[in-house]
């Protein structure tokens, strides 16, 4: 942490309380305001991860982990999961592509809260991907994305296509022909941030908004903008966990059953004990993350793990504490199930949980085949 870290720790607490996100909303319950990605700029909450000479701040992604937490008071995960998309997918889809001219025109807005951004992943099933074939001097999209976190009010989007049968990330505003935001989806929990449905009917672009495509560099940018993002998800359920755990600890020791303190109970006992070592584990393993991604070395199937892990005892933890708080916690003015609301979205977002055990078992199959010609060549070892 350098005083700028501080610095920044300093103004996000002095901004983002559950009082100013009420005022930020749409209506009770909406998602924020277009015009409050512009104050978050102005109060110096924007670009904090990237460099200093792309007009950010320069404070990494340790300055992405600070504004986190800091963001993980607001009580609404839905914030965490857009300034995401915002500072750390987009910029660096823009910083990364090695096309000057769109950096430039693009980036500073999005640093100073004038542009939003989207990032347009996921396809109805896979029988209906999004498509993009070349037709002379332009790139023609066509498909519908769902589920995209700041799709009802972005600017850009960088959308997943197939292009000409090779992966691609493809730059869309939002404004061009045939963009149309098909739906806005009333979902439980993270409703700070809107996700929408937006449809692609036979969008043209320039070939120069290809921003990455085809190959192993695809590949390794797509890994890397996902590890962070996946990352940052893990930390913001490690940020609802411990505040749950502190939660119900203050809560179980005052509340008594039977003469004696809720907590004084072995089964409560045992279960607030296995939510400590869990958060422990957490911020053992997004130490261990961090420094993964900061200092190189394989980092996609560790983190997808992280973020499995972290996500889920969240959402176990506050399944729990719904119940130790008896009837009040099924009041959706309990802290314990606004947590759980918060988790379940966490679930969904940067790959369900699902996909990030399918990421996990894929790796341990691929170490198994690699390390197979080594374990056969030892010797005293026989070949099954």
């Amino acid at each position: 942490m350098t005083d700028a870290h501080r610095a920044l720790a300093r103004r996000a607490a002095d901004c983002l309380t559950p009082d100013w996100l009420e005022k930020q909303r749409t209506g009770p319950g909406g998602h924020i305001r277009k015009e409050t990605w512009r104050e978050l700029a102005d109060r110096g909450l924007m670009g904090v991860s990237h460099p200093t000479e792309h007009g950010g701040q320069g404070l990494g992604l340790l300055g992405a982990l600070v504004l986190g937490e800091a963001i993980a008071r607001v009580q609404d995960g839905g914030l965490s999961l857009g300034m995401h998309v915002q500072n750390e997918i987009a910029g660096d889809w823009l910083i990364s592509a090695g096309n000057a001219e769109l950096r430039d025109r693009f980036l500073p807005g999005l640093i100073a809260g004038e542009l939003v951004a989207c990032q347009c992943d996921t396809d109805p099933s896979a029988g209906e991907p999004t498509v993009a074939v070349t037709d002379d001097d332009s790139v023609v999209i066509t498909g519908r994305k769902k589920f995209v976190v700041n799709g009802a009010t972005a600017d850009l989007c960088f959308v997943s296509v197939q292009l000409d049968g090779q992966p691609a990330i493809v730059l869309v505003e939002k404004s061009a022909p045939g963009v149309s935001v098909t739906e806005v989806y009333d979902k439980f929990g993270t409703r700070s941030i809107d996700s929408a449905q937006i449809a692609f009917d036979g969008v043209r672009v320039t070939p120069d908004r290809v921003i990455s495509r085809r190959g192993i560099s695809q590949l390794m940018r797509w890994n890397r903008v996902m590890s962070r993002m996946r990352f940052l998800i893990a930390a913001d359920a490690s940020f609802v966990h411990r505040a749950l755990l502190d939660h119900i600890r203050a809560h179980t020791t005052r509340r008594e059953l039977g003469g004696r303190p809720l907590a004084g109970w072995p089964v409560n006992s045992h279960a607030l004990a296995r939510a400590r070592a869990d958060q422990e584990l957490m911020e053992a393993g997004l130490a261990e993350a961090y420094l993964r991604l900061t200092e190189g070395g394989s980092t996609v199937p560790e983190i997808a793990e992280l973020k499995w892990f972290c996500v889920e005892r969240a959402t176990e933890l506050a399944g729990l504490c719904t119940d130790l708080e008896g009837g009040a916690g099924y009041m959706w003015d309990s802290t314990s199930l606004r947590a759980h609301a918060q988790a379940r979205g966490f679930r969904m977002s940067g790959g369900s949980q699902t996909t990030m055990l399918t990421v996990a078992n894929h790796s341990m199959a691929c170490r198994a085949e690699l390390d197979a010609p080594a374990i056969a060549a030892t010797p005293g070892r026989r070949r099954g």
